[in-house]
C-alpha cells in the first residue's frame, strides 16, 4: 500500500472515531473543537476525559489532512491525476 493510500485509510478510521463522539454529544467535531479551544469547561466532569480524547483525535485528523494535501501536491507535481487514480484503483482491487 502506498503512503498516500495508508494516509487515506487512517483518515477514514479517524472519521469513524470522530463520528462516535459527534453522535454521543450532538456536535460536529469542528464545532466542538472551536468550543474546546476557547477554554470552556464541560458541564459534566465525567466528560473531561472524552473531550480531551476527542480534541486529540480532531487535531490528529487536521494534521493528517495537511499531510495528505502535501503528498498529493508532490504526486501531482510528478504525475497527472488520471495516473494517480489508476494506481489507486489497482491498489483497491488487490486488497
Amino acid at each position: 500500500m502506498s503512503p498516500l493510500q495508508e494516509l487515506i485509510t487512517e483518515l477514514h478510521k479517524l472519521e469513524r472515531e470522530l463520528a462516535r463522539f459527534e453522535a454521543r454529544y450532538g456536535l460536529l467535531s469542528e464545532t466542538f473543537y472551536t468550543w474546546y479551544q476557547s477554554g470552556q469547561e464541560p458541564e459534566d466532569p465525567g466528560w473531561v476525559q472524552d473531550f480531551a480524547l476527542w480534541a486529540g483525535m480532531y487535531q490528529l485528523k487536521l494534521r493528517r489532512q495537511e499531510k495528505y494535501r502535501r503528498l498529493v501536491a508532490e504526486v501531482l507535481a510528478q504525475r497527472n491525476v488520471p495516473m494517480l487514480m489508476r494506481e489507486s484503483l489497482l491498489v483497491g482491487a488487490a486488497a
